[in-house]
């Protein structure tokens, strides 16, 4: 983050680049189009069904006045971002498969991320977008070594976007990154 700087136009662009749908929805599918090509179209029907879904209620909260942000900014908003997603996770996990899924391992070790995350809510207020992209840097780094790379070297930039935008500070950026990328050690830590 130190020597990165941004405008906050160029902020506001890395962060819906670089948003947890986006990123999350390019990991499952490389995962699925490396390790069990047959669950392509499944997979994307599956991440297509919890992207809509998630957007729906963030949408819904923001449109309400719930939220002052479509990013659940404040620490009180979180909660129940937190609890759809792990439904949402839930449900994707039975939808490719469960067990029997070839990347079970993976989106577990994403709903485990989501509750450290959310348990962690009332102290820190952890960037989930800097999680969900060192989730992916780490996970690419096994899968697709070169995109492991690129995923890595944008931490930075993102790290600078989350605090331009006043979203979170160094601390719950890093706080993010760490946790993102223990998680993503898990599946090989575990089995």
């Amino acid at each position: 983050m130190p020597g990165v700087l941004l405008s906050a136009g160029a902020a506001r662009f890395v962060s819906i680049v670089l948003h947890p749908f986006v990123v999350f929805a390019a990991l499952a599918l490389v995962a699925a189009w490396r390790i069990d090509p047959a669950s392509l179209l499944h997979t994307v029907v599956g991440i297509a069904a919890a992207i809509a879904v998630v957007s729906v209620f963030i949408w819904q909260r923001r449109r309400s006045g719930h939220w002052q942000t479509v990013d659940a900014s404040r620490p009180q908003e979180r909660p129940l971002l937190y609890l759809l997603a792990l439904a949402v996770a839930g449900g994707y996990w039975l939808w490719m498969g469960g067990r029997g899924s070839a990347t079970s391992g993976g989106v577990l070790a994403a709903v485990a991320m989501l509750c450290a995350a959310g348990l962690a809510n009332r102290w820190i207020k952890l960037s989930l977008h800097m999680a969900s992209l060192a989730f992916a840097a780490v996970s690419l780094l096994v899968l697709v070594p070169w995109m492991g790379a690129a995923a890595v070297a944008m931490l930075p930039v993102l790290g600078a976007a989350r605090v331009r935008m006043g979203r979170h500070t160094r601390g719950e950026v890093l706080g993010g990154t760490v946790l993102g990328a223990v998680s993503a050690l898990l599946p090989r830590l575990i089995g």
